[in-house]
């Protein structure tokens, strides 16, 4: 998909055993001795794939997928299909992260995002999806063919990759591969340049995570690319958008010094650099570059170990960015032509020269006043109001408050958190800095004695603006399932929809499971309900993720006592969930379980003592392990006991105990 050398990459053959690529007239893979494929005897140049689409050439090939270039039959539209290989239809972990990307960059609609059009299984069993034929050249070419990036071009791109960024945040989607060559650079016809944000394959859809979502970036590279991963990802963290904001500090590092802030010679080593050691500043690791001091402390507040003290936001940055662009002249007296900006020298004139000396101290004593200006009043992005300079008072007086809690002074601390807490109030960021704020100052009060009529209210305030954030995510979710509702029976739009609210899944069951732990139930049921039925008419009753909005349904009407209901409920569910153990083991067990506790609860032993003998029968035939075996254990012990066969139910509770040890000493 670099149009700048596309014509190179269609050139080259591969091997479609092991997908190695070759240069030259080599006809046979030396690695397997397989004949090699190229533009001249692909199988599947000039056919049509998928009944609709005509292929045309190879753009590109990697570690995971080949993408061919392809005109859809019907519509005049150029696309991209990306393939997974061969040899990787089987990988169930390949699979699903393939999916994942479709999933993540199908979900958003932004002009540096590229667009996901279709996402399918051909009838030969080929999974692929269909995306923009973006033609460009990736930020590493311009990096390799240049050394580095002038600043000021290069801070045109960063914010594009900032609002592209921002874009993917607010839908709640951590890119977790920022790199130059997953930023591509379009050249318009202006001169001027359109970056676009590639492979989302190791996304990581909020809130989910844990260690079926780091088993996906196993597949192609190891947890993601060493030289621009954050702290915290080295570390197994768990990751929020920030770390995309550090990435992003390593990827701007890299495009104006010529270099990555951390290069070890080992992987190991540099993961530690990550973890432990401070970037060399910029002036001193490329003095030539003559980076402006305030992008250079820009580049260095994103790799701040420390999340809390790096940019909050995307859109944050981007703003940074922006005034320092304009700081320093913008691109209004340059005009991007090819990959150097070209300068227009402003018209002579007659007048009378002023001294240099003269110049220089008024354009710095302008440029001074101008930052000062922007830092203390700037009032931030739309959707984080505050001005630059109270943001920096506030994580400077947190962080102080934090080294003092440390150190167990409390006095000190609290006035650091007091002033911290005075900046957040400020702020127009939907509370998230005053929450920090507060969650900290709470530690506080637990540690000290005397506080807890303090620790009380800070509690009590906690809650209700956890409780303002749901409320939030409720209304934001139901417009989104409206947003659904088909407009049109085409089968593009209608595979995009169904991606797009597959997409969707993990924030409904987070959002649902939010709003069951504040009590919220009558806006957990119209969420539930609504979804199950926007996702029963793109997906089917039979989808799996019907199913498991059902059993959240469930538990909705258990709270509200609304009992008539639920059999009902997980027994479809469960008999949909069994038709996927195969994908998902764990679900079908839990709907199980979950339909035997609520007939226990009822006092319905006949049919309460089958169904949790046998979900905690198929936990231990598919192996599961932690909560699930946990659960069934305990639910099925319950019964027993109840039934008066005490000793059977102790025993299975033992069992549960020390599972529940071994547990908690993993976690450890």
């Amino acid at each position: 998909m670099e149009g700048d050398s596309a014509d190179k990459v269609e050139q080259k053959k591969y091997c479609a055993e092991c997908y190695k690529q070759f240069d030259g007239d080599i006809e046979k893979c030396p690695i397997d001795g397989s004949t090699l494929r190229g533009p001249n005897n692909d199988p599947l140049i000039g056919t049509v794939f998928a009944e609709r689409y005509l292929i045309e050439s190879v753009l590109g090939l990697g570690g995971m997928s080949i993408v061919y270039k392809a005109q859809h039959s019907l519509m005049s539209r150029t696309v991209a299909i990306k393939m997974l290989h061969r040899n990787l239809k089987e990988d169930t972990l390949a699979l699903e992260r393939f999916r994942l990307e479709a999933q993540a960059a199908s979900s958003l609609s932004h002009q540096n995002v590229i667009t996901v059009y279709d996402f399918g299984i051909s009838p030969s069993g080929e999974p692929f999806f269909v995306m923009d034929c973006i033609e460009g050249e990736g930020l590493d070419a311009l990096i390799d063919r240049e050394g580095r990036v002038p600043f000021a071009e290069a801070i045109e791109i960063f914010k594009q990759i900032c609002d592209g960024l921002e874009a993917a945040h607010k839908k709640g989607i951590i890119h977790r591969d920022l790199k130059p060559a997953n930023v591509i650079l379009m050249k318009n016809e202006d001169g001027s340049r359109t970056v676009k944000l590639v492979d989302f394959g190791i996304a990581k859809l909020l809130p989910q995570g844990g260690k079926a979502q780091q088993q996906l970036t196993k597949t192609g590279e190891v947890f993601g690319s060493p030289l621009y991963m954050s702290p915290e990802q080295y570390l197994g963290r768990e990751l929020d958008t920030r770390a995309d904001i550090y990435a992003l500090g390593c990827l701007m590092y890299e495009t104006v010094a010529g270099t990555p802030p951390f290069v070890g010679d080992s992987y190991l080593e540099t993961m530690n650099m990550h973890v432990d050691n401070h970037p060399k500043l910029i002036s001193e690791k490329a003095p030539t570059a003559k980076v402006p001091a305030e992008l250079e402390a820009a580049i260095l507040c994103c790799l701040s170990k420390d999340p809390e003290i790096r940019f909050q936001s995307a859109g944050e940055l981007r703003d940074v960015l922006s005034s320092i662009s304009s700081a320093f002249g913008g691109t209004r007296g340059h005009q991007v032509v090819g990959s150097k900006p070209q300068f227009r020298h402003p018209p002579s004139s007659s007048k009378k020269k002023v001294p240099f000396e003269q110049i220089t101290v008024s354009i710095v004593a302008a440029l001074f006043f101008f930052l000062i200006g922007f830092i203390a009043l700037f009032p931030g992005a739309a959707d984080d109001r505050g001005s630059s300079l109270d943001k920096l008072l506030w994580g400077m007086y947190l962080s102080q408050a934090g080294e003092e809690l440390n150190k167990g002074h409390y006095e000190s601390s609290e006035k650091n958190f007091q002033e911290s807490e005075k900046r957040a109030r400020k702020f127009g960021d939907h509370k998230n800095r005053l929450l920090t704020t507060l969650r900290a100052k709470s530690v506080l009060y637990e540690k000290w004695e005397g506080h807890a009529e303090e620790l009380e209210m800070t509690n009590n305030e906690i809650t209700a603006i956890d409780t303002e954030h749901v409320k939030a995510d409720f209304r934001r979710l139901m417009r989104l399932l409206d947003s659904f509702v088909l407009k049109t029976k085409s089968p593009v739009s209608r595979s995009s929809t169904m991606l797009k609210a597959e997409a969707e899944i993990p924030s409904f069951m987070s959002t649902s499971a939010k709003l069951y732990s504040k009590g919220l139930w009558l806006e957990q049921e119209e969420l539930l309900k609504k979804a199950i039925d926007v996702e029963t008419k793109l997906l089917g009753a039979d989808s799996a993720i019907v199913a498991k909005l059902e059993t959240k349904l469930a538990e909705c009407y258990a709270a509200q006592r609304k009992f008539p209901q639920i059999r009902t409920l997980l027994t479809h569910a469960l008999s949909v969930l069994e038709k996927h153990k195969h994908d998902d083991p764990s679900a079908a067990v839990r709907a199980l379980n979950k339909l035997g506790q609520f007939d226990l609860d009822r006092g319905d032993y006949d049919n309460a003592e089958p169904e949790l003998e046998k979900a905690l029968k198929q936990a231990r035939e598919s192996k599961l392990k932690g909560d699930v075996l946990l659960l069934c254990l305990r639910s099925y012990a319950d019964v027993l006991q109840q039934t008066n066969r005490v000793p059977a139910g102790d025993a299975l509770d033992r069992e549960a105990d020390n599972l529940e040890k071994n547990v908690s000493l993993d976690e450890n």
